[in-house]
């Protein structure tokens, strides 16, 4: 089934990629901002929105539906830019013109891919082979090209990628796998015998895996790391051993080429050799660094933070530039982390030693429903503060909130709500007052400093406030504040139409009345009855109220007249043929949900039975003769009859088609035209027939002499009629007489049951004809058979019986 996820309003931060439109994420919920896109580019059919790689996007949580929208990408796909603005230096020029790009790697480290920006602009291009020509070339990214190695470049979507060599450096072969190119000797073959290294941390056993570089004996023993701390590595002792690839650590090239390569070992400067024989940590306790490393978190204006292991105690509680790759940052404050937690700590940072300028300390409102909102104060003190149940909270930050969490109002304007006041004064924030003014002009203004009022100021919302459940009352920032009062808001709408004209409701729980649910959801057409909701489950009776204090969107799934059907499970018994209009009970049919049964008082239909939420003309269903697991089982249960029919709609000379199941379980058709009689056929269960105007005669059971022969009717029997001379019957032959009689004493007979008893009759049309029939007879017993009729319309012209009624017959 269908499940709700949450959808995004996506803007290309360079308006030719298109315009905004909405999205679906794979992942964890993306929080609002400004990213870059770094997963391939491509164009999204549906929108028709070009995502480029290294491009800005800014994404903006929309809500939670049932979907489907457009997929974007993956939430691994985007990080998150530098200021989080679509000026931010993580986004390049819109007007930057983008090289081709390529995704690439070495022919012998086929696990290693990068996509790259190359110059083509003097080469013939194709997705082939290339052998590396050039000095030596490594990327921003840390990607070597070396001499005389064979590459794989295939051409991908253009994006802002990592530029690589120009493409004359390189030498386009004709061949378009590296295998056939070893196997020509265009390319070396790759070489299996290498060796790899074994860091195991002396202070948590933890094992980190290199290359083997030439002679991995220097790097053997036990050994003090002293250089920066890169791919995993700490100022600590290692146990340094070494692995042959090939092995169950490293089965093949494949794995090995996933490996980093090592520090470069210079002894005093990157390790400090304890042993060079020995690989046993416990014997250099005393010599190694304590393991316990201090962890530091870093905090920018805009709220943004990192933790980091690198020693910044010179720095703590101040403002620091930091420079990564060569690019500055900042301003960033530093404060000691004592949670015991030191995750994703990054490394492979500086710090300028020009200190910034720091952060202005700035007044914010905050409004969400989260465990925390950490925040530093003016003094440069981390602070942490809850912000529960929707409620405000004000105060000065040299940075911008973090909301710890994501347990968001499910009510109010926004679900996180964080809005910068300006400037704080010697600590504190500004006074700030608001005007409410009524919609209708009719009231006079009330001023209040009441700050969270201060949220739909800011979004241009209309309130309704305690004390005047009536009026609406627009909210605006003022510098003045007359007579200012508290005040408390109920409910807030988008405008003053909407306040004034939305109809509201209240929902009260058939099962507990202290439970209610208030809604501006249109619900005027299940006024006074009860719903089922596919947002909530339970009954709710629903009434319309002039004022709600909080305001749930509602979906109703169904309805009922009142808590009692609500409750009720209803079942949908389905007539196998398709022939029978549909019959919903309230009777509990739960055991036989799925299967087939039938009815004491209706043994010759079939019924499936499922589960419905419809209620209409639900009754109950009293008498269950049997459960079958399918239509052709509890067919097989019925009779082989030996029928005709004869299609006696004489009102319109007009074919009938009819269709039943015959005692193979299988579906036959045949047409009848007025007036027409069928063959005698054998009938399990008629699908398509028209019992007001057919006549139809059962002559016993069908038989087989073996299951590979047909079924055939029973021969003609000839009964003796014991009746004493002079029997007589009016217009009827006597046969046909005493049918219609015991067919109507049947009718009579079902109606006493069901008036009397409450055994419904399922088949009530054709009792109906039976009676009708035998009114026609007893009528005509009552004519006199001498009677002579005498015309008495002179333009008859003498015709036979002009003028006169003719005696009604049997077949009438």
């Amino acid at each position: 089934m269908s499940v709700k996820a949450p959808y995004y309003k996506i803007k290309p931060c360079c308006s030719e990629a298109g315009m905004a439109y909405d999205f679906n994420i794979i992942g964890t919920l993306v929080a609002n901002g400004v990213y870059v896109y770094i997963g391939g580019s491509f164009t999204e059919p549906i929108s028709g929105m070009v995502f480029t790689s290294g491009f800005c996007y800014n994404i903006q949580y929309v809500n939670d539906d049932f979907g489907p929208h457009p997929i974007a990408f993956n939430d691994t796909d985007i990080n998150l830019t530098l200021g989080n603005s679509c000026t931010s230096i993580s986004c390049p020029d819109c007007d930057v013109v983008v090289s081709p790009s390529f995704e690439v790697y070495e022919c012998c480290d086929t696990a290693n891919v990068i996509n790259l920006n190359i110059n083509t602009t003097t080469c013939v291009i194709t997705n082939d082979v290339w052998v590396y020509d050039g000095p030596g070339f490594i990327t921003a990214t840390g990607y070597e090209f070396f001499p005389g190695t064979c590459y794989n470049v295939t051409s991908i979507p253009n994006g802002v990628y990592t530029q690589g060599p120009d493409c004359t450096d390189f030498t386009i072969t004709i061949y378009d796998a590296c295998i056939d190119a070893q196997a020509d000797t265009a390319c070396p073959a790759c070489d299996l015998s290498l060796e790899y290294l074994i860091f195991t941390s002396c202070c948590d056993d933890t094992e980190i895996l290199f290359k083997g570089p030439y002679p991995t004996s220097l790097y053997y023993g036990v050994k003090e790391y002293l250089g920066l701390p890169i791919n995993g590595l700490e100022n600590t002792c290692y146990s340094i051993e070494v692995g042959i690839v090939g092995d169950l650590v490293v089965p093949d090239l494949a794995a090995y080429n996933l490996l980093p390569d090592p520090p470069a070992y210079v002894e005093g400067l990157t390790f400090s050799s304890l042993s060079a024989i020995f690989t046993d940590c416990s014997i250099y306790i005393d010599e190694c660094p304590d393991c316990t490393t201090q962890c530091y978190t870093l905090y920018d204006c805009d709220g943004i933070s990192f933790n980091t292991e690198i020693d910044l105690s010179a720095y703590l509680n101040t403002f620091i530039t930091i420079i990564q790759l060569g690019v500055p940052s900042g301003p960033w404050y530093v404060i000691e982390n004592n949670t015991g937690s030191c995750n994703n700590a990054v490394t492979g940072f500086t710090v300028s030693p020009i200190a910034p300028t720091p952060c202005d300390c700035n007044c914010y409102t905050v409004i969400a429903n989260a465990k925390n909102c950490a925040y530093v104060d003016c003094d440069g003190n981390l602070q942490y503060t809850g912000v529960l149940l929707g409620l405000e909270k004000k105060f000065c930050s040299l940075v911008y909130p973090s909301i710890i969490g994501n347990n968001q109002l499910p009510t109010g304007p926004s679900p996180i709500y964080i809005q910068n006041e300006g400037l704080c004064i010697d600590g504190e924030c500004p006074v700030i007052c608001y005007k409410l003014e009524d919609c209708d002009n009719i009231l006079p203004d009330i001023y209040t400093n009441n700050t969270s009022l201060g949220i739909y100021a800011i979004i241009g919302a209309v309130v309704i406030i305690d004390g005047y459940p009536n009026t609406c009352w627009e909210v605006t920032e003022t510098v003045i504040c007359d007579c200012a009062i508290d005040v408390t808001v109920f409910q807030y709408f988008l405008n003053c139409p909407t306040c004034k004209g939305t109809p509201k409701y209240k929902l009260t729980n058939c099962d507990d009345p202290l439970t209610i649910v208030y809604t501006s959801t249109n619900l005027s057409a299940y006024v006074g009855e009860v719903i089922i909701r596919l947002d909530c489950p339970g009954c709710w009776i629903v009434e319309e109220v002039d004022l709600i204090p909080s305001d749930v969107p509602i979906t109703v799934d169904t309805s009922y007249i009142g808590c009692v059907e609500c409750a009720r499970t209803y079942y949908l018994l389905e007539d196998c043929t398709g022939y029978l209009p549909n019959v919903i009970t309230y009777t509990d049919l739960s055991a036989y949900v799925g299967s087939v049964i039938k009815l004491e008082y209706c043994p010759e239909t079939c019924w499936s039975v499922s589960i419905t939420l419809d209620p209409t003309d639900a009754g109950e269903v009293v008498f269950i003769d049997q459960g079958y697991s399918t239509c052709e089982i509890c067919w097989a249960t019925l009779p082989c009859i030996c029928t005709t029919v004869r299609n006696d709609n004489t009102a319109a000379d007009i074919s009938l088609n009819y269709r039943y199941i015959d005692c193979n379980f299988n579906v036959q058709n045949f047409t009848l035209s007025s007036g027409e009689t069928s063959l005698k056929f054998c009938i399990r269960a008629w699908a398509i027939y028209y019992p007001t105007t057919d006549y139809i005669e059962t002559f016993g059971d069908c038989s087989q002499a073996t299951k590979q022969d047909p079924w055939t009717c029973p021969p003609p029997i000839y009964p003796r009629r014991f009746i004493r001379p002079g029997y007589y019957v009016p217009t009827c032959s006597i046969d046909k007489f005493e049918k219609i009689t015991c067919k109507a004493a049947e009718a009579m007979y079902k109606k006493v049951l069901e008036e009397r008893y409450g055994i419904s009759n399922c088949c009530p049309e054709d009792d109906s004809k039976w009676l009708i029939k035998k009114e026609l007879i007893d009528l005509a017993g009552l004519v006199d058979p001498n009677y002579v009729c005498t015309p008495i319309e002179p333009c008859c012209n003498n015709a036979p019986n002009c003028g006169c009624t003719p005696l009604i017959t049997c077949n009438s």
